[in-house]
């Protein structure tokens, strides 16, 4: 159990400007009575109610850091909070030991291992910390109800699913203020990419498959010297605890309304020759028989989901980075993006970033330089950032793989039309899919998932996941001063065909068609993906424990390293490989 702190230290004995008096005593007084309370908190149930005491002072309506730092012989915990938006733009540029920049699994699991290990870590965030209620007295909005906390910094909602009936415009329907949202869409030719921002990165938009790789893809895509049997043996498992998945109860599964969709697809799938699986979850699955039951609010069975889960996801704010903030070693720095980066004479890394509120105004600009800098902005927000620095001369040894091997997952999404009732009541969060092999004898993953729309649709739809032969890169664009995906427009060609040939005998074996009206006319979606991969490929552009070919010291622990389609969600992958690497790196450091 942890001794959690007992008195508030202030910004002055840190080098940072103090706040004034009265925030002071308001923190004095959240600590203290979580303390008085609570005196066998664990250090996760410290570690989140420390994020919540931010949140209750306004830390993520104004993006400012919250800190918690060991101090004094005893080692007692502190926690020191910036309160003013001058306080932190008046701080001048700084050292630490350990940045870690991205808060989704990749920077989760290395920001815990490392404080874990008594090393000191900040981490910096480019969205929210998502713990303070918006009007409706809710943290997340509905998928159907955007307000300023659905898209980040676009006037309206963007999905993959582009008309409701053929006739209905999705994507220009639901109108939003420009602000600092949840859900990115970064779009380049032929490819529109969807991305989490927030203190737990992915972890708070995607539906929380935790899915375990085929054996084959691994082998496949992953450099001689990463050995399989020990990611299975060692490391997939010890994310899957890390993660707290689960699996639905079988007897729930099947007698649930909420799942008769799931059920449809299943069976018709079995009939077909392809066998179906319950899959790993970081949603609760006890909490949605509760909901089911009526003994808790509803999240996964209200229609919750991709604006974030309210109630029921253990997302990553509440396992791995509410363990590290309860190590008392982390310091989280919200709406900071890091823009440039340079390797001093001194060997330490110069990260240049910018601060901005909720509507994008810029608060600061400052530097932070560190020993060893971790890279856990995602596929999308590390290469490009790793492309930028090498194309302006800030990083000029970065190696030619930077920037290659993209893949979008082979990610392709159906709706068919089964010509059964699929019921009205729907859980937004899956948890079942397909195993299946293509016309190439390849094989392809498949999930089903649900449209609440709270009517019976007839329907069942899915993301099918498969290999892609031909892969994306990214080049600097110097007008616009940032590195573009080049993803063509051929690139989907084997995907689809992939996913038609596994859903051409579904759909002949039981009767059932494609449903073109939510695709604009196509059987399917085939120019979005969820799940990025690649761009800094493990083995080509770093060693294999991630570091970067040429920077010592600095490392890309993200999906940004896997050099192919997983076929799989990459969520469970990137925790896994991430906790691979942070071991040796960190029994290189002692």
């Amino acid at each position: 159990m942890l001794d959690g702190p007992s008195q508030y230290v202030a910004g002055k004995a840190n080098g940072r400007p103090d706040v004034d008096p009265y925030h002071r005593f308001i923190i004095n007084w959240n600590v203290n009575r979580i303390m008085t309370n609570d005196k066998k908190l664990s250090r996760r149930q410290w570690g989140q109610r420390v994020l919540a005491v931010g949140g209750s002072l306004g830390l993520s309506s104004v993006g400012l850091p919250m800190r918690a730092l060991t101090t004094g012989a005893s080692g007692a915990t502190a926690l020191g909070l910036m309160m003013a938006e001058d306080a932190y733009a008046a701080q001048s540029d700084e050292y630490v030991p350990n940045l870690v920049i991205g808060s989704g699994y990749g920077g989760a699991v290395t920001a815990l291992r490392l404080t874990q290990a008594g090393q000191r870590v900040t981490m910096l965030e480019m969205g929210r910390l998502w713990d303070t209620p918006g009007k409706d007295g809710k943290i997340f909005c509905k998928p159907f109800s955007p307000d300023d906390r659905s898209m980040w910094f676009k006037d309206h909602v963007t999905a993959v699913f582009s008309t409701i009936a053929g006739i209905i415009p999705i994507n220009t329907l639901l109108k939003t203020p420009v602000s600092a949202g949840i859900l990115d869409v970064v779009s380049s030719p032929n490819m529109d990419v969807y991305l989490g921002r927030g203190v737990g990165g992915g972890s708070l938009v995607n539906l929380a498959m935790l899915i375990t790789p085929y054996r084959e893809t691994l082998q496949r895509t992953m450099p001689a010297s990463i050995n399989i049997d020990e990611m299975y043996n060692v490391y997939y498992p010890r994310a899957l605890k890390g993660l707290r998945a689960n699996k639905i109860r079988p007897a729930y599964f099947q007698a649930s309304p909420y799942h008769k969709f799931a059920r449809v697809a299943c069976t018709q799938a079995a009939k077909a020759g392809i066998p179906w699986r319950s899959l790993d979850s970081g949603y609760d699955m006890a909490y949605m028989e509760k909901e089911e039951a009526g003994t808790v609010p509803k999240s996964a069975l209200g229609g919750e989901g991709g604006f974030g889960n309210n109630y029921g996801k253990s997302s990553l704010d509440k396992n791995y980075i509410a363990d590290a903030m309860g190590t008392g070693l982390l310091r989280i720095q919200p709406m900071t993006e890091a823009t440039s980066i340079t390797r001093g004479a001194d060997g330490r890394y110069y990260v240049s970033t910018k601060q901005i509120d909720t509507v994008g105004t810029v608060l600061s600009t400052r530097t932070i330089s560190c020993d060893r800098l971790f890279l856990g902005g995602g596929s999308m927000g590390t290469t490009q950032l790793l492309v930028k620095c090498r194309a302006t001369g800030t990083l000029p040894n970065l190696n030619e793989h930077v920037g290659t091997r993209w893949s979008s997952n082979g990610e392709i999404f159906m709706v068919r039309n089964v010509y059964q009732s699929t019921g009205a009541k729907t859980s937004v969060l899956p948890c079942t899919g397909i195993d299946a092999l293509d016309h190439r004898n390849q094989q392809v993953y498949s999930m089903n998932i649900s449209i609440p729309l709270g009517i019976d649709l007839f329907s069942t739809a899915h993301i099918t996941m498969t290999q892609t032969p031909e892969l994306g890169k990214f080049a600097y664009d110097a007008t616009s001063k940032q590195a573009v995906l080049q993803w063509s427009s051929s690139a989907k060609t084997e995907p689809v065909t992939s996913a038609h040939a596994v859903y051409d005998r579904v759909n002949k074996v039981n009767g059932a068609t494609y449903n073109r009206s939510w695709f604009g006319g196509k059987t399917e979606g085939d120019n979005a993906t969820y799940h990025p991969l690649g761009g800094c490929p493990l083995g080509l552009a770093t060693n294999d424990v991630g570091e970067v070919k040429g920077y010592p010291g600095m490392y890309v622990m993200d999906s940004a390293m896997f050099p192919d389609s997983l076929v799989a969600n990459p969520a469970l992958s990137t925790a896994a490989f991430a906790e691979h690497h942070i071991e040796r790196i960190i029994a290189q450091m002692r």
